[in-house]
């Protein structure tokens, strides 16, 4: 599967993200503010509760906001197997477990994408743990994030 593929489909899960995160959100604030949440008693926290629902949900959608935002607005960059990782890069790298595919996107990850070839690519942030520490390795270094792993190719 090719880089821009990978990001339209990474766009399309965040639209669909979105939408439901701001159609929670909306729920979760008129549910707060109705009536029927309204203390009946110094102990009852029902409207307390679905307000910090609601301001979490709130949040939630504005980050996913932002991720489809930075992924719309991404140029991907070339890479050689002697480039450094950074964003827009797909690695491939190989453990005791096998091999596995991460491109490390701009915004959020968290999404796994099947090819045709029965592989999976997970997508994944610079702000994960194997994002981060992929950040700036090159063909044949190690990391340790979720195992000790070696990259065997980056394009």
């Amino acid at each position: 599967m090719n880089k821009i593929a990978i990001l339209q489909v990474i766009a399309r899960r965040l639209e669909s993200d979105l939408e439901q995160a701001t159609d929670a959100a909306i729920e979760s604030a008129e549910s707060a503010t109705h009536e029927e949440s309204r203390a009946e008693g110094k102990y009852d926290t029902r409207g307390l509760e679905t307000s910090y629902l609601a301001s979490g949900q709130a949040r939630h959608a504005v980050e996913l906001r932002e991720s489809l935002a930075a992924v719309k607005n991404f140029s991907l960059p070339a890479f050689t197997q002697s480039s450094p990782i950074a964003l827009g890069a797909l690695v491939t790298l190989l453990s005791s477990q096998g091999r596995e595919i991460f491109f490390l996107a701009p915004g959020m990850g968290g999404i796994e994408i099947s090819c045709d070839d029965n592989s999976t690519i997970t997508v994944i942030s610079s702000r994960s743990p194997v994002g981060n520490e992929l950040l700036g390795k090159s063909v044949g270094d190690r990391i340790q994030a979720g195992g000790d792993k070696t990259i065997i190719r980056i394009y």
